[in-house]
């Protein structure tokens, strides 16, 4: 993972590079990744501090989050409603309750209950799962209940399927060239910083973003936009859940408005919202803005010249393109979940022990949208850009693994680690973050590896700073840096 994660944020640093050479009239400068920090991007969302403390333990901040998790998701028998759990053929399959578990405990007759431990709650849906058969299982979530969910694939098996067969000839990510009149210069207020402090020359300065997204690839995505110096509004709405926990990190460096694009006032401010936009990031399930009356074509009616880039689990062609998913979805599909349960030395499949495909398609994402800025600059281009879970996964199948002598010096070092089946993805991020503290402390102490940012924008006291980690890259000459702190949903106004 970190050879990959450090690959792909070299590639947006390169990209950045070109940019803000062909932007400013600068030479190319020199960047550098730090591999420690690209391996700490993946645990990102449980760094940060307030003051010494984790956000976790932060009363205040945590009732403000749970003000987005609607459906309460931390409750056990909710929970519980996603994991891998044992079919009656003897298959693997991964359930998944999304952000409101209620559809996934129709379908597999979970009721609503009270009193229970969260491995209690998984005994009962392992019992109810038990009873059926993966295929049925996928059939019925996807096509009946529209909830994600699939049968645990091997590498083999998934190259072998239909879809497969149709994602592994498709590139790391899809590029669509749309003729428009004339380029598209960067924008003039952002020019002057050439003359500015020392630091300046930032790539993406004055560039306007709209992070139409949630959890996390996608939004990765827009928050590399915005350490390069983008301006990027998040559009969301609070009558919707979010999972919130992620936002203290994954929110650094964007405004957040809520917008009912239900509604025709919803509708007009989010056109003229794209009117002077020059990015849109969508990383909702297939469909969901098309449903909403902005569909790409809509999008390049309202503004011929904006890039629209988009986010899915599954990719662009096959089958299973329409289906909603989850970065555990297409790691189970891909065959990488099999792949991790095997290097623990077990016969059975484990999710990856961190998001790794969310945060590396943001990278891919970032970087694909940075060479599409830079081409629409000097060419009467633009362009519809999309990248997904699975095609990231493919390429990262294909880098190989680890040696027998590499693999078994890692888990010489990590000795006693172990994990399983039955283990979420909170469960595993906090379990790595505990090891990795473990074996390599400094990570966690040097404080050239942390930004200390305010915490008004979540209401906390004057003084109460969010420690969060430093962008794993650098440039010598051009300024990265976020320029507003993360903060409650919906606090900022849904304008330019």
């Amino acid at each position: 993972m970190t050879e990959s994660m450090s690959a792909l944020f070299a590639l947006v640093a390169s990209s950045a590079n070109a940019v803000a050479s062909s932007r400013y009239g600068i030479p190319l400068q020199n960047t550098g990744v730090n591999t420690d920090l690209a391996s700490l991007f993946a645990l990102s969302i449980v760094l940060p501090f307030i003051n010494g403390v984790h956000f976790v333990q932060h009363k205040a901040l945590m009732d403000e989050l749970a003000k987005g998790e609607i459906y309460d998701m931390a409750k056990p028998i909710h929970r519980a409603s996603t994991g891998l759990y044992k079919t009656l053929d003897d298959r693997w399959y991964f359930l998944h309750g999304s952000m409101n578990a209620g559809p996934t405990m129709r379908m597999v007759e979970v009721p609503e209950q009270d009193g229970l431990t969260y491995d209690e709650a998984m005994r009962v849906y392992a019992d109810k799962v038990a009873q059926r058969t993966a295929a049925s299982l996928e059939e019925q979530a996807n096509n009946d209940f529209k909830q994600a969910g699939v049968t645990c694939l091997t590498p083999e098996e998934f190259f072998a399927s239909e879809h497969g067969k149709i994602m592994a000839t498709e590139p790391l990510w899809n590029r669509n060239e749309v003729p428009i009149p004339a380029p598209v210069p960067w924008p003039e207020q952002a020019s002057a910083e050439a003359g500015g402090s020392e630091g300046a020359f930032r790539p993406l300065a004055g560039i306007k973003v709209i992070d139409f997204s949630r959890v996390v690839a996608a939004p990765v995505i827009s928050k590399i936009l915005a350490v390069l110096g983008a301006d990027v509004l998040k559009i969301g709405n609070l009558q919707l859940p979010d999972v919130t926990v992620l936002l203290p990190d994954l929110s650094t460096g964007k405004r957040d408005a809520s917008v009912d694009m239900k509604t025709a006032e919803g509708k007009a401010i989010f056109e003229k919202l794209v009117q002077e936009a020059d990015v849109i990031v969508d990383g909702y399930r297939p469909g969901v803005l098309d449903r909403l009356g902005f569909s790409t074509e809509r999008l390049r009616e309202i503004n011929p010249s904006i890039v629209v880039a988009r986010e899915n689990c599954y990719g662009w062609k096959g089958p299973l393109k329409d289906r909603s998913g989850w970065q555990q979805i297409s790691d189970c599909m891909v065959g990488i979940s099999w792949l991790q349960g095997q290097f623990l030395g077990l016969d059975e499949p484990v999710l990856p022990l961190l998001p790794n495909s969310d945060y590396q398609t943001g990278l891919i994402g970032a970087a694909a949208i940075l060479e599409a800025l830079l081409i629409r600059s000097r060419e009467p281009v633009t362009f519809d850009i999309k990248v997904s879970l699975t095609q990231y996964n493919i390429w990262y199948y294909r880098l190989d693994q680890y040696n027998e002598l590499q693999q078994k010096a890692l888990l010489s070092r990590n000795e006693g680690f172990m994990a399983r089946y039955n283990e979420d993805m909170v469960t595993l991020l906090f379990k790595v973050y505990a090891q990795l503290k473990k074996v390599r402390p400094e990570l966690f102490t040097l404080p050239e590896n942390f930004v200390h940012m305010s915490g008004k924008e979540w209401g906390l006291e004057e003084g109460e700073d969010f420690q969060i980690l430093v962008p794993p890259f650098s440039m010598e000459v051009s300024e990265l840096g976020y320029a507003v702190p993360s903060g409650c949903r919906g606090r900022s106004r849904p304008e330019w």
